[in-house]
């Protein structure tokens, strides 16, 4: 179809009007169709059934349309001279779709639909004039959709847009406050580590020191014991210094060794058979010549024997809790200032064990940490990097299983390698453990501790380190962390 006047129905709507006037001069005065309306009025209202065609010479018309389940009008529509108005009412008979109001004073062809068919009748070049200016007017109309719809899909685009930054920006809000509130914990425990480490330790030395003069005070009294010939000479006081270096055999070992010395010493108690377990085989000789001679002296001697094994038990016993509280504030760091210092990590990773024991006391533990070189570095970070990859490797083994644990250099880093026996991570969350809040815990496996990885990743990050887990040609999984060494070494940024 081509326009008889062509393009400028479309840049010139304007000109139909003067057509129209024309043809309907030829019939009688035009006036008898003008119509004028002030601003603000309302020429319909969506849903009105429209029985005259309404085409507009002069002004602005703004055409609405009421959103659903609400009494708001939305402008959809900014009409101009040369534009038919509730074109889609009037060529289809159906309810307008829209409100059409003025804008300013406007002047309008109103003509009542009956007249224009007998118009039409009488004029054809009327007709075909309608028929231009409605599709002028569809094609106006076709090109405002598109650039409506193209603004819609750009502000769809920049609206997606500003969401995923949005929804990034709170993900970094809540890395940012899981970190504050990790370091607040961290500040605490040092805080914490702190002043246990102060009310442990000063009971504990003083029962060192207690022990250490009870003891000094007991072998005293035993030397002037013997000496007044209140004993025999059986070499009495070497099973009070043999308790004290005695090892602690394991419960089958006492069993097995029970057994034997219940056959050799058969009237002996249980306890002191038990006790007998412990000695080492030089003293249990010493027994049976003792025990042949005067088997009433037999009680006296295990006597020395545990006497020297109680303080065994004080020493170690008091001496386990000042390594445990030294451990605690080198894993802290709780009574160091600058959180960076040259350290060596192997003494990070034996305080880690150490603190871990009660999660790992049933492995097979294989350390292979030669001397490496210092490094400068944030002491307490990394001691939680190992302790976070040490608990995870707990909670994939379960009560029992292996670690092995190693580390080495180069010319620029030192390593540090701990792989477990158990199951292995699966390559498709591989690269997704590091990421913040991912856990497979609540999927049933205990893999992932949510942030523990992530701030792990982090702690090493800072050092301008990496990290990485892999599964191992020999089973189960392997982290590597490397850190540099020298110039290189420190915080990153």
């Amino acid at each position: 179809m081509k326009f008889r006047l062509g393009s400028q129905w479309l840049d010139d709507r304007s000109s139909v009007t003067r057509l129209l006037q024309r043809v309907l001069d030829e019939e009688g005065p035009s006036d008898d169709y003008l119509f004028d309306l002030d601003k603000d009025i309302t020429l319909f209202h969506e849903g009105d059934t429209l029985n005259n065609i309404y085409i507009l010479l002069d002004g602005v018309v703004q055409l609405y349309k009421k959103k659903p389940h609400t009494e708001n009008n939305f402008p959809v529509l900014e009409l101009k001279s040369g534009s038919l108005i509730g074109i889609a009412a009037f060529t289809t008979g159906l309810p307008s779709l829209t409100t059409a109001k003025t804008m300013q004073k406007c002047r309008f062809l109103r003509i009542p639909k009956s007249d224009v068919d007998d118009l039409v009748t009488k004029h054809p070049q009327m007709g075909r004039y309608l028929d231009e200016l409605i599709l002028a007017n569809l094609l106006e109309r076709f090109r405002q959709n598109i650039i409506l719809q193209m603004k819609l899909d750009s502000a769809n685009k920049q609206l997606k847009d500003e969401r995923n930054e949005v929804k990034q920006a709170y993900r970094e809000l809540q890395e940012a406050q899981n970190k504050l509130v990790h370091q607040e914990k961290l500040a605490t425990l040092g805080q914490l580590v702190a002043g246990f480490a102060h009310e442990v330790n000063n009971p504990t030395a003083a029962l060192l020191r207690s022990a250490d003069t009870l003891e000094h005070q007991m072998r005293k009294f035993m030397v002037r014991f013997y000496e007044d010939g209140k004993s025999d000479k059986y070499d009495e006081m070497s099973f009070f210094e043999m308790g004290k270096m005695a090892g602690f055999p394991d419960t089958s070992t006492i069993r097995e060794r029970s057994k034997t010395l219940k056959e050799e010493f058969p009237e002996a108690q249980n306890s002191q058979v038990r006790l007998m377990a412990q000695m080492q085989p030089e003293l249990i000789q010493k027994l049976k010549v003792i025990n042949e001679k005067d088997s009433d002296k037999l009680p006296f001697y295990l006597d020395q024997f545990e006497f020297g094994k109680m303080f065994q038990n004080i020493e170690s016993a008091g001496e386990r809790i000042a390594g445990l509280v030294k451990s605690l504030k080198s894993y802290s760091r709780a009574d160091t200032e600058d959180q960076y210092e040259w350290i060596d990590i192997r003494e990070g990773i034996h305080d880690t064990l150490q603190l871990t024991s009660n999660r790992i006391k049933f492995y097979d533990i294989y350390t292979d940490l030669p001397e490496i070189p210092k490094i400068h570095a944030d002491a307490a970070g990394l001691n939680q990097v190992w302790t976070n990859i040490i608990l995870n490797a707990s909670d994939v083994m379960g009560k029992t299983g292996s670690l092995d644990i190693r580390c080495g250099s180069t010319e620029e880093d030192v390593w540090v390698s701990i792989r477990d026996d158990g199951p292995g991570i699966e390559e498709e969350i591989l690269e997704k453990i590091f990421e913040p809040n991912f856990t497979t815990k609540k999927t049933g496996k205990k893999f992932g501790l949510g942030l523990g990885l992530s701030i792990s990743k982090e702690i090493v990050n800072q050092h301008g380190g990496t990290i990485k887990a892999e599964n191992a040609d020999e089973g189960g999984a392997r982290f590597t962390v490397r850190m540099p060494i020298g110039e290189n070494s420190g915080k990153n940024g």
